[in-house]
């Protein structure tokens, strides 16, 4: 019993195909269509046992035509013989239940062979479709191994970041736990009235250093969520910061009088900057160079300006701090190098990262590095003031410890 086959294509595909059937001596019936509507209504009608047609046609076209014509002829098989060679039209022509995928290029024998394989069940794809497709298949597979490093990477940073937020209330309750406790027992002991002037004195001293330092810990914390908001703002001007580096050498000096400080900081040093805030990181550098160094190390303070701009260095000999822990102390708010269950030093652990943040927002760049001796060098360059006031020459190192 002969073929009935629908060719659907342009009157040119439709005659070579014709000629080759012909000339294949194959027993079959045919019916053209020359447009898709035209293809889908022949289909309804005479039920073909193979449908070859264009995907590219005027009106219907790609997989939208093949359901068509799968839904028009009931059990035709459909052989796509088209110029599309896109990885993805083919793949959803395939979903659509084409029986046969075949480029324009591969010729009407490679067609004729495919139409006589259809009706037993066959399925054809020539070798540029297979390449394709399974070009496309690879593509997609190194896009899901992709995918899911990527997946796993964002799993370990939200374990990290979960992780890092219960460090952090750990920290948090442990440096709030001892001014609190303190600022409490004060207040306990000033309530009684037989406590003597000179001794009330001396307690709400106390009361006040507590309360400032958990008002540090909360403006730090403040100051990183503005950070964070981006709505950070400085107050920048031109600032001598000569004085702040020296002040900021006598109220740390306060603090750790075990430690000396030696101070060798220029005349002037005229910056394009947030005083407050310099001063702030200046603080925090020091601290951190007289919280990690043995009673009698001496911690030193540069202050000097160079070509690149005012450069301030903070050098102890201490412990030294660990390019790793440096690092991640840049990167990640309240890391401070320490479990919290055994902590030795005070702090948040926001303060190295707020200092780099705060640097970096004038337009500078702050870094650390351990010493070959032991202890650790940190720095940082903002710009200096531009004009006569950068020019002053530099008075000699002054040694205010």
């Amino acid at each position: 019993m002969p073929l009935h086959v629908l060719l659907c294509d342009s009157p040119d595909e439709v005659g070579r195909l014709q000629y080759q059937l012909l000339r294949a001596g194959t027993d079959a019936m045919v019916d053209v269509a020359n447009d898709a509507y035209q293809a889908v209504d022949s289909a309804t009608r005479i039920m073909p046992d193979v449908v070859v047609c264009e995907l590219t046609m005027d009106g219907l076209s790609g997989a939208e035509f093949v359901r068509r014509l799968r839904a028009a002829s009931g059990l035709s098989r459909i052989i796509a013989w088209t110029w599309e060679r896109d990885p993805e039209r083919i793949a959803e022509a395939l979903e659509a239940g084409v029986a046969g995928y075949l480029l324009k290029d591969d010729g009407p024998p490679e067609v004729v062979q495919a139409i006589v394989a259809a009706p037993a069940g066959g399925i054809t794809l020539s070798p540029a479709v297979a390449e394709l497709v399974g070009g496309e298949l690879s593509r997609i597979s190194n896009d899901g191994r992709s995918v899911r490093a990527e997946l796993e990477h964002v799993r370990e940073s939200v374990s990290q970041g979960t992780s890092a937020k219960a460090d952090f209330l750990a920290n948090i309750s442990h440096e709030l736990r001892t001014p609190v406790t303190v600022a409490k027992g004060i207040a306990h002991v000033l309530r009684n009235p037989s406590v003597s002037e000179d001794e009330r004195g001396e307690f709400l001293e106390q009361l006040g250093a507590s309360l400032d330092k958990l008002m540090g810990i909360v403006d730090e914390i403040i100051t990183m969520a503005e950070l964070e908001r981006g709505t950070f703002r400085l107050e920048l001007a031109e600032v001598d910061l000569t004085p702040l580096l020296r002040h900021a050498v006598v109220e740390v000096g306060e603090r750790y009088e075990a430690v000396p400080i030696e101070a060798q900081i220029a005349g002037r040093l005229v910056a394009v900057a947030d005083g407050a805030r310099i001063a702030s990181v200046v603080t925090e550098l020091l601290d951190n160079a007289c919280r990690y160094s043995p009673p009698g190390g001496i911690v030193e303070l540069r202050g000097r300006v160079l070509d690149e701009g005012v450069v301030v260095t903070v050098i102890d000999r201490g412990e030294g701090l660990h390019r790793a822990v440096a690092t991640q102390s840049f990167q990640e708010p309240f890391s401070t190098g320490e479990g919290v269950l055994r902590k030795e030093k005070s702090g948040v652990g926001v303060g190295l990262h707020l200092a780099r943040q705060v640097i970096v927002e004038h337009g500078g760049i702050l870094w650390t590095d351990p010493l070959p001796g032991g202890g650790t060098r940190a720095s940082f360059c903002i710009p200096a003031a531009q004009g006569p006031a950068a020019s002053v020459v530099a008075e000699p190192p002054a040694d205010v410890a």
